[in-house]
């Protein structure tokens, strides 16, 4: 592995924009000196996690996460240290030596054989062997700038338009077959065959911008599967990516709405309709990892959150699972209702255009208004007493979900319209499901760490001080012991903060600072005293000092005084001298300090 220098690391961090990076991931909020967001590690209802751009660290003070931006993403993407000082350089501009990495190459092979793949399927949709694809989209209503817009493509039918012409190379052939491009032939040792063939291409686009995967879909409903995406690898994860995702986010959190839909089609007619904010799921229903992606981006506390499935029946089960997904997420959602079965996004943007489907979102039903009539569709009040009975059993399970007292309310009242039965009765009812199935009969009530004592709070003080006036670390150390700090994490951040910067000349950031840390402990201790202290008002570094040598001196009279008693018990004459000599000693320091201060 290549070796990158210390003062190149340090020049990248420098260079980088931690807010910039950790903003293609979460929506950040300015909160004073910090900036604050849902946290991409967990999920949560409130902001707990905070960037300091003055510091280049993070802390989430829910999961205890924290670091430099170098751990942001080695921890979110799941990369190499060097695959992610590589990428950053790149990003800020810093060259860095050519040394052989083969983790870095290898990655890079990666997203190389598919960048090429993806130019080579938009060469071939307007080559002549592209025609069919070119009446597809024609027959779809997408323009050729839409199409180049989303850099759509055509795979010919082929069974190696793309092995031969990327393939040629071993290194880039192995790349291939690991994002799914070509498959190994089981006829032929050496042989490989194309992935996808007459399809239309549709590249799926990461964060930052790089083809990760692709979808295929057919031109005719008998030919099986009607999308064929590429299988999950290292530049692929499904459950944690959206089609569209970094196009929408502007737009997304902008006007804090999304919409997300089925199809890529759908997302792709819509942008063209000026509809923008539009994302779809990788083949499979919606996740609870995608809605939180969608969350953490959210302008204010709650995302409006928008499921525009098909209207025929599958679309509306999967209308369902997204719902069931959501409940745990920090969005508003609701659900746009095609009254033709069917309409599609696709079919109904293209038809009525993009001004009409804006009118549908604000007639979108909230969640719980949809549960009820998609349940009693068809049946017909008034409902006999058995009917009534097994509708309130299947209404507890989604009443005790509803957090808003405003929005169980509501559903209430229109249940009680709709089965007519009082509403304090179905209240009684839904009552007990909610205490039964709260989170408090569960987990029992949560419990709130006491407030660091005043002891602690020193050792942190002076933790941050040494951190931002490092020159001080000698007189520190004239002062203090690390047995000083009696909090065993920031005993271990102290030691390493002194040798450090004394290795360094006092030159280390704190950023730096906690990247040299190899415990995940500490650097979430570090991360989080930093964050912690910076709004809050300063403590006098002076008082700090005194205060760890004041309780130094008292543990030290105690031990003396135990000693002394001790000796007496034991008639040990000469050791009580020695050690009430010891004694006076130490009231003289104690004396001297409590005088001073």
């Amino acid at each position: 592995m290549g070796y990158i220098s210390s003062e190149t690391i340090s020049l990248i961090r420098d260079k980088t924009d931690i807010i910039s990076v950790i903003g293609e991931y979460v929506h950040l909020i300015n909160s004073g000196r910090t900036y604050k967001a849902l946290c991409p590690f967990h999920k949560e209802k409130t902001p707990s996690f905070h960037v300091l751009p003055d510091k280049q660290i993070y802390h989430c003070f829910g999961c205890g996460k924290g670091g430099d931006v170098f751990a942001f993403l080695m921890d979110l993407e799941h990369l190499t240290f060097p695959e992610v000082v590589r990428f950053l350089a790149a990003k800020c501009g810093v060259e860095i030596p050519k040394d052989y990495d083969p983790e870095a190459e290898r990655h890079e092979d990666l997203y190389t054989v598919l960048n090429e793949a993806a130019s080579l399927y938009e060469k071939a949709l307007y080559a002549p062997e592209g025609k069919i694809a070119r009446d597809y989209l024609e027959k779809r209503c997408i323009t050729q700038e839409t199409a180049k817009k989303f850099r759509i493509g055509f795979a010919p039918d082929s069974w190696d338009y793309i092995t031969s012409r990327i393939g040629k190379n071993p290194r880039l052939l192995s790349a291939m077959e690991k994002v799914d491009l070509v498959k190994k032939s089981e006829k032929s040792k050496n042989g490989y065959y194309d992935t996808f063939r007459n399809r239309l291409m549709i590249p799926i686009i990461d964060v930052h911008g790089r083809v990760a995967a692709f979808g295929g879909r057919v031109f005719s409903p008998d030919q099986e599967p009607k999308y064929l995406n590429s299988a999950e690898s290292e530049t692929f994860n499904k459950r944690k990516m959206l089609f569209n995702f970094r196009e929408a986010l502007p737009t997304i959190r902008r006007q804090n709405e999304a919409i997300v839909v089925e199809g890529y089609l759908d997302v792709i007619s819509l942008w063209q309709n000026g509809i923008t904010n539009a994302v779809a799921s990788l083949g499979t229903a919606i996740g609870s990892e995608q809605i939180q992606l969608l969350a953490r981006n959210s302008k204010t506390k709650d995302l409006n959150l928008y499921f525009c499935y098909d209207a025929d029946e599958p679309g509306q089960k999967a209308t369902v699972r997204a719902i069931s997904v959501q409940k745990d997420s920090p969005v508003n959602a609701r659900v746009v209702v095609f009254d033709d079965p069917a309409d599609d996004p696709d079919s109904f943007v293209s038809r009525e255009g993009g001004e009409n489907f804006k009118k549908m979102l604000e007639k979108a039903e909230d969640i719980y208004t949809f549960l009820v009539k998609k349940r009693t569709r068809g049946m017909k009040p008034p409902f006999e007493i058995p009917v009534k009975e097994k509708l309130i059993q299947e209404f507890k399970e989604l009443v005790a979900e509803i957090q808003s007292p405003i929005a169980r309310s509501e559903v209430i009242r229109k249940l009680s319209n709709l089965l007519d039965i009082e509403p304090n009765i179905l209240e009684k009812e839904f009552e007990s499901k909610r205490v039964e199935g709260s989170e408090f009969s569960k987990k029992g009530k949560n419990i709130v760490s006491p407030e660091l004592n005043a002891g602690i709070q020193r050792q942190e003080w002076i933790l941050k001080y040494l951190l931002e006036q490092p020159e001080e670390i000698e007189m520190v150390k004239s002062m203090l012991t690390a047995d000083d700090f009696t909090d065993s994490s920031l005993r271990a951040i102290y030691e390493t903060i002194c040798s450090s910067q004394e290795a360094a000349g006092g030159t280390l950031k704190p950023a730096e600072i906690l990247a040299m840390l190899d415990n995940e402990e500490l650097v979430s201790r570090l991360s989080e005293v930093i964050t912690t202290l910076e709004d809050r008002p300063e403590v006098p570094f002076k008082e700090c000092i005194q205060g760890l040598i004041r309780r130094r001196l008292e543990t030290k009279l105690k031990l003396l005084q135990k000693r002394i008693r001790d000796a007496e018990d034991s008639g040990d004459d000469i050791a009580i001298t020695q050690i009430s000599m010891e004694q006076l000693e130490v009231k003289r320091q104690f004396d001297m300090l409590v005088n001073s201060h």
